[in-house]
């Protein structure tokens, strides 16, 4: 199985996409088995004693979508699999949704697919959590410059989602 990586730097210039390095699958062009890219927050987030920058991660394996984030501190402590997080692209208003909780540390989307491409037409994404004993913090990512990485992430999600700013669902 091949596999692609990529990172999308938090300092990168807004007029030039992110760094990321991925290979084709194979010699005759077929899209990588996976891919994944990541990007670390803006800044630290705190939790009860201690504070850690939070991590996204896009992968896409054998044709699924995955969103995650590696928050770096416990969280709350809530109902088995469930964490209520908050979510903002660009200047909208939040939006509440149940992501699965992964492990103590980590969280992922329950619609991913959906996600990537709201990621794909915005410049930033917050993302607001609740660590342990502690009030909510939002971990900010610069998600400008993902929409050059469409076709890859396409290819390699089997899914379709436009860079044009359509809006399309990912069939919850």
């Amino acid at each position: 199985m091949l596999f692609a990586c990529g990172v999308l730097a938090a300092g990168a210039a807004a007029t030039e996409p992110p760094p990321v390095g991925w290979r084709p699958g194979s010699e005759d062009g077929q899209p990588p088995a996976s891919l994944t890219l990541t990007l670390r927050a803006q800044q630290d987030v705190k939790g009860w004693l201690s504070a850690s920058r939070p991590i996204l991660t896009i992968r896409c394996s054998r044709g699924q979508p995955a969103v995650y984030m590696e928050t770096g501190v416990p969280l709350e402590v809530t109902q088995v699999d469930q964490q209520i997080v908050r979510l903002r692209l660009d200047g909208s208003d939040f939006r509440s949704e149940i992501w699965h909780e992964v492990s103590n540390w980590t969280i992922s989307s329950r619609h991913p697919a959906r996600l990537i491409g709201e990621m794909m037409r915005s410049r930033r994404l917050i993302v607001e959590f609740t660590p342990f004993a502690s009030p909510p913090a939002q971990a900010e990512f610069a998600v400008n410059g993902l929409a050059a990485y469409w076709r890859p992430l396409t290819a390699s999600c089997a899914a379709q989602w436009p860079a044009d700013g359509a809006r399309q669902e990912d069939g919850k």
